[in-house]
């Protein structure tokens, strides 16, 4: 067995080479360009983190933001819809209370014309009565 030809189990291998100095500076550049890619990276991952957790920040208050808006104004829409309807029932009672108003004053007048009717017609069948038994009593009558 020799040191440069280590055994497998197919049989021998080839001769190992030894790195050169330039093969190990070219290495280590390598590696180095690696390395800084690599921080690069994450140099660029931790920005993009920073990113997005600012953009979901923004997000979260502007949606807060946008829901505030909206209450507000859904709550101004149903404010203004209780003040018509307030000044819509304000209107209709008026005029129902001036309807009953005349409904009212028309029973009066009506109640008082039948009161005076049967009590006129009641003096007149008194009278006429009364005028019958005179005119019979001092013999006017026939």
């Amino acid at each position: 067995m020799s040191e440069t030809a280590p055994l497998t189990q197919g049989g021998p291998v080839a001769p190992m080479r030894c790195a050169t100095v330039e093969d190990l500076a070219r290495v280590r550049e390598r590696l180095a360009k690696v390395e800084g890619g690599h921080d690069n990276l994450r140099d660029g991952l931790n920005t993009l983190s920073v990113q997005f957790s600012d953009l979901r920040r923004d997000l979260t208050k502007s949606m807060a933001d946008t829901g505030a808006q909206t209450r507000r104004e859904i709550m101004e829409r149903v404010d203004d819809m209780t003040d018509t309807a307030t000044e819509r029932n304000n209107e209709i009672s008026g005029r129902l209370a001036r309807i009953e108003g005349g409904l009212k004053l028309t029973s009066w007048v009506t109640m008082t014309f039948i009161v005076l009717a049967t009590g006129l017609l009641g003096w007149g069948q008194i009278g006429d009565a009364a005028w019958s038994f005179c005119k019979r009593a001092f013999g006017y009558g026939s």
